[in-house]
């Protein structure tokens, strides 16, 4: 019998190799009497001189396995750097004795070496494994506070439902490869079409699954719990870096492998995108919990971020790529203000200009850029990406989004409002950290610069 041979091209792969072997190393240190801060500072370094190189692997591994394209560069640029504000958090969260476990700083490390992969994967094994790589590391990280209740059970409810996505997926892949004989997406491609009907219902559990991972409803029964009872830097990564890689893997799959069945799977996001933007936004209004609340926005964004890949194009998959780097600065600045004042109840961020100026203005920032309120990135970004859906012949769907965009100003705007127009009922009992005004500082100049000078997003 004679077996193919695969070139071993590793060159596309360095950045990945790179980032196992500075985790692994990390985790190994994690066991000795090394100051977390140090941990934390060493591995922000490492990875921002690693985001100028990603650009210098691009090419292929291991044939078509694994394909490092422009797309890919600019998703894993995003992946990286919503990883480094992250482990920021996190050093701060660690100098205030709130998390004191160091292995917490491997297992980000990790769940973005799943993302690295997930996002080149051009294989259904490879892409499966990448995806368990990223979501266990996630789950470990949700129970980072093993004797916090909360913790525990957001921990419980995020692995179970995970578990049961899993299995759902595998099944869609298992479909996949019975209808096509094969595992590589170039192939599968090509053999699809020939057992349409299989291929169709394998399409339909590897969309269920891939609902979970971005919580669009029905399939966000985790997000609400796990947002508020994991520490709160996990909570800022959860909620946007693991979402950039799945949603590019998920349009690259959709776009490129079954656009010839655009009709079918868009009609099925059509109705999901419809109900999470309107229910997530609904469920925001009456949160008290900060926390609680961005998770249901995080939700509704999903739906707007759907509307990309709705328009089956090539340009509303780009609009999709640009707002995930937006969506990415604009969600974590929120959570880093949360940790920085250490304050979860919105009714206590009243009159915080009077205590915090430089807090309330970077809220008042990041809240205007999640509304989409010019001259902000999420202005651009959305605007960006109800054009192309209406380019596509979807404009009632983004009527749809729009007025319920308006109806998210009101949760958002709250938050503005009580920080300016109340009277204070406390001071906020508030982290002066370096890692957390650094973090500040780059999520609200890069909302700002790139609503201003929109380069990088159209």
């Amino acid at each position: 019998m004679n077996i193919p041979q695969i070139p071993l091209d590793f060159n596309a792969l360095i950045p990945e190799i790179t980032i196992t072997a500075f985790a692994s190393i990390i985790f190994l240190l994690s066991l000795l009497k090394i100051n977390k801060s140090l941990l934390v500072w060493t591995s922000v370094i490492f990875l921002i001189c690693l985001i100028p190189l990603i650009p210098v692997f691009e090419g292929k591994a291991f044939g078509e396995f694994f394909l490092n394209d422009f797309l890919a560069i600019y998703l894993k640029i995003t992946v990286l750097l919503g990883t480094v504000i992250s482990l920021l958090l996190l050093g701060s969260y660690i100098k205030s004795r709130l998390i004191l476990l160091k292995e917490s700083i491997a297992l980000i490390l990790f769940a973005s070496l799943g993302m690295m992969l997930l996002i080149s994967a051009r294989e259904l094994i490879s892409f499966f494994v990448s995806l368990e790589l990223m979501s266990l590391s996630l789950y470990a990280l949700v129970a980072l506070r093993k004797y916090d209740k909360r913790a525990n059970e957001a921990a419980i409810k995020y692995f179970m439902l995970g578990g049961l996505s899993t299995v759902i997926m595998l099944f869609g892949i298992s479909l996949l490869y019975g209808a096509t004989k094969s595992t590589d997406f170039i192939f599968i491609v090509e053999a699809v079409s020939k057992n349409s009907e299989l291929s169709l219902a394998g399409l339909s559990l590897f969309i269920v699954g891939f609902c979970f991972k971005i919580a669009l409803i029905p399939f966000h029964m985790w997000s609400p719990d796990v947002y508020e009872g994991a520490p709160t830097p996990v909570t800022a990564f959860i909620s946007t870096v693991p979402k950039v890689a799945v949603f590019g893997a998920f349009g690259r799959i959709l776009i490129e492998i079954f656009q010839n069945y655009h009709i079918q799977w868009s009609s099925f996001l059509i109705v999901l995108a419809v109900i999470t933007i309107i229910i997530g936004n609904l469920l925001a209004l009456p949160q008290k919990n900060i926390k609680r609340m961005l998770a249901y926005s995080s939700i509704a964004h999903a739906g707007y971020i759907v509307l990309g890949l709705i328009a089956g194009t090539q340009e509303g998959f780009n609009s999709v790529v640009t707002y995930m780097l937006v969506y990415t600065l604009m969600n974590i600045g929120a959570f880093t203000v949360v940790i920085a004042l250490n304050e979860e109840d919105i009714e206590n961020y009243k009159g915080l200009h009077k205590f915090h100026p430089v807090f309330a203005l970077s809220m008042l920032i990041f809240m205007f850029s999640l509304t989409g309120v010019p001259p902000t990135a999420g202005f651009i970004v959305k605007f960006n990406i109800f054009l192309q859906a209406i380019k596509a012949g979807f404009t009632w769907l983004v009527i749809i989004a729009v007025l319920f965009t308006v109806v998210s100003a009101y949760y958002y705007l709250r938050v503005v409002m009580y920080m300016y127009m109340k009277e204070p009922i406390k001071s906020p009992n508030s982290f002066n950290h370096r890692e957390l005004e650094i973090a500040i500082m780059f999520c609200a100049l890069g909302v700002l610069i790139l609503g201003i000078l929109p380069i990088y997003l159209i």
